[in-house]
């Protein structure tokens, strides 16, 4: 890498930026302090994981996922909270991108885990497995190092750039999804008589 060239880190941290802040605002609209806030939440993380069909190497993948996974399970079965609709499945191929947004995910739910645990319901803090998972500290650092020694142009950088964006999408289709008011059921059709 050149000293003027920027590196794949600030490149990922710019170029996403509207899509990082869509997704925020997307998700601080899920209260945690409250039953239907914390399900839709969970829910929505739950879908947008078992999407995700990652790529081979980096410093996630199946193994993290399934944890992931398995937490978010307990805590819907705790609230008694049904699955989203399954999405289409989201195959990586690159693991920075992957790390991005995996490793950034739990760094951040360290800040929702403290919003969580100012709500008063102790059902709803019986549920909280997913957010109790360690934050990976040193593997972020550890993808920060990297991301930062790698060229941010060039198109193994556009594929980084362009796969991490799309799990951005994947994720803000499934807050969206969380957000939907429940369906109500069609009334059923009467005979009108005259």
């Amino acid at each position: 890498m050149t000293m003027h060239q920027k590196p794949l880190r600030s490149r990922l941290r710019e170029d996403l930026a509207p899509r990082h802040e869509r997704l925020d605002a997307c998700f601080s609209r899920f209260d945690l302090t409250t039953r239907p806030g914390l399900s839709g939440f969970l829910a929505a993380h739950r879908a947008a994981f078992a999407a995700i069909r990652p790529a081979p190497g980096g410093l996630t993948g199946q193994a993290l996922l399934d944890r992931m996974i398995a937490a978010l399970d307990a805590d819907l079965d705790r609230l008694g909270h049904e699955a989203l609709r399954a999405l289409a499945p989201c195959r990586l191929s690159q693991p920075m991108a992957q790390d991005y947004v995996l490793l950034g995910s739990r760094l951040g739910s360290q800040l929702l885990r403290r919003r969580w645990e100012a709500g008063r319901d102790p059902e709803l803090h019986a549920a909280g497995s997913y957010l109790s998972l360690p934050p990976m500290a040193a593997e972020w650092r550890a993808f920060c190092l990297r991301a930062s020694a790698q060229p941010g142009l060039g198109t193994e950088a556009d594929r980084v750039i362009a796969e991490a964006g799309g799990l951005f999408d994947l994720f803000l289709t499934a807050g969206q999804d969380a957000a939907l008011p429940p369906r109500a059921t069609p009334a059923p059709l009467t005979e009108r008589t005259a």
